[in-house]
């Protein structure tokens, strides 16, 4: 054999091994948007990969909507279902896809209002935060004197994430309900009438699959 034909064989090697690599690359991509788009899969390999990256589960416009979030309200659904809470109500309800895709649509609706609220100025301060906390905690507390041991078993959550996920929404909620009923009139239905509109736009985007 020739020096150049030598030569030429680790070079052909190089190539095949290039793209053998680049085959199972695609193929290891390919399988990981299964895992999370499809599968919704919540194995470690994948959790941890949700933390680093900011996968996107869904957006409304600009913002986005990340399968870390989307994992930590399942988790929250799923604690709470299986919480001591649930069953003293007597709520049994199967785990399916539905339920997965109602965390999904609550995540997009929450991402809509928190677009709006900047559009329209409208914002809860820490200090609004806290003090609405503080008077949940005191028309609870005869009924419910540890809310922080409360949160935990049935929510898996503690105080901040419970001011967070619950009240700093739900008091965005009522500001922009107040605010769009000023400008249209006092007509109360005007957010509600603004977010079916919004979320049938062609800008939001449900990358998960049901």
């Amino acid at each position: 054999m020739s020096d150049e034909k030598k030569k030429r064989v680790p070079l052909l090697v190089l190539i095949i091994a290039g793209v053998l690599c680049l085959l199972v690359l695609a193929s290891a991509g390919a399988a990981f948007t299964w895992e999370v788009y499809v599968k919704h899969s919540e194995g470690v390999f994948i959790r941890k990969t949700a933390e680093i990256l900011p996968i996107t589960a869904a957006k409304v416009g600009s913002k986005k909507v990340l399968f870390r979030d989307f994992l930590k309200s399942k988790d929250t659904l799923r604690t709470f279902l299986n919480s001591p809470a649930a069953k003293e109500q007597n709520i049994g309800v199967p785990w399916d896809a539905t339920l997965e895709k109602n965390v999904l649509e609550k995540l997009v609706s929450q991402a809509a209002l928190e677009e709006l609220a900047e559009q329209k100025d409208v914002t809860v301060s820490d200090e609004e935060l806290r003090a609405f906390f503080a008077d949940v905690i005191s028309a609870v507390s005869s009924t419910t004197p540890d809310v922080g041991v409360y949160l935990l078993e049935n929510y898996g959550w503690n105080e901040e994430d419970f001011r967070q996920n619950v009240l700093k929404p739900s008091l965005l909620e009522q500001r922009l309900a107040t605010k769009m009923a000023e400008e249209n009139n006092g007509d109360e239905s005007a957010l509600a009438t603004y977010m079916e509109k919004r979320l049938q736009e062609k800008d939001v985007v449900r990358y998960l699959k049901f």
